[in-house]
């Protein structure tokens, strides 16, 4: 079992609200980069988008970081090695490293980078204050906590989501998928009482759920806007044939 305050595995409280931003609307960061680095692998760029997210996931399995109950809410309060604004650059300027050493592909490590601090920037607008400077402080602790107010975070992620796919200019089967995708959060977000008690019980459910929407998500984001690009290349190449005839 995952570690978790004491307040989260000993207390008998009702659980109201998952504090977290949902995986469709990090996936659809992952178009506005591949508006504009178009010859980068859409999987890079889902990858970058998510990074973040993957090493909570990982750190809350290794009991590195972890949630806990408190107030009826379930609160993300510990998770600086992969979510302060520290380690987002940190992470950021590793990946941009490795890329450049690997592929020297500057466009994709300039791309993959600010997709790795896009994750960051989101979840300060959206996360209620629990988001740190850096692992080596306590404080200060940032977050707007739009999160609190679930259906206006419920339509401003729909918003958000659908901006991306109109900057991308997808196809319509993408559009559903970030519809479908955000409409099954909903019930998330909207959860109360003890419908959650699972995850007070076992903590290792909650980021086995955010894996599982992180990669569900990465493949339909990845299919759908694949298929978007290849119509759209469609027309040019058409010319081109026309040309030489």
């Amino acid at each position: 079992m995952l570690p978790c305050q004491k307040t989260t595995c000993n207390s008998v409280i009702q659980i109201k609200k998952i504090k977290i931003v949902y995986a469709i609307n990090h996936a659809a960061t992952a178009l506005l980069f591949k508006k504009k680095a178009a010859k980068s692998p859409m999987w890079t760029l889902l990858v970058s988008v998510q990074l973040v997210e993957i090493l909570w996931v990982i750190f809350n399995y290794l009991g590195w970081e972890h949630f806990s109950v408190s107030n009826g809410n379930l609160h993300l309060d510990f998770l600086p090695y992969s979510h302060s604004i520290f380690s987002g650059v940190a992470w950021a300027l590793l990946s941009f490293a490795i890329i450049i050493l690997v592929s020297k592909d500057r466009k994709l490590g300039i791309a993959f980078s600010l997709g790795v601090v896009s994750h960051i920037v989101i979840d300060l607008l959206f996360h209620e204050k629990d988001i740190l400077l850096s692992p080596f402080s306590k404080t200060p602790v940032w977050g707007l906590g739009i999160i609190d107010y679930p259906w206006l975070d419920f339509f401003l992620e729909l918003i958000y989501g659908i901006f991306c796919w109109c900057y991308f200019k997808g196809s319509k089967a993408l559009l559903a998928v970030i519809v479908v995708f955000n409409l099954t959060d909903l019930p998330m977000m909207l959860a109360h009482g003890t419908s959650l008690e699972p995850f007070r019980q076992y903590p290792a459910i909650l980021p086995s759920v955010i894996l599982f929407q992180i990669f569900i998500t990465w493949y339909f984001v990845w299919r759908f806007s694949k298929r978007a690009s290849y119509s759209k290349q469609q027309p040019t190449k058409q010319a081109e044939l026309r040309q030489q005839l």
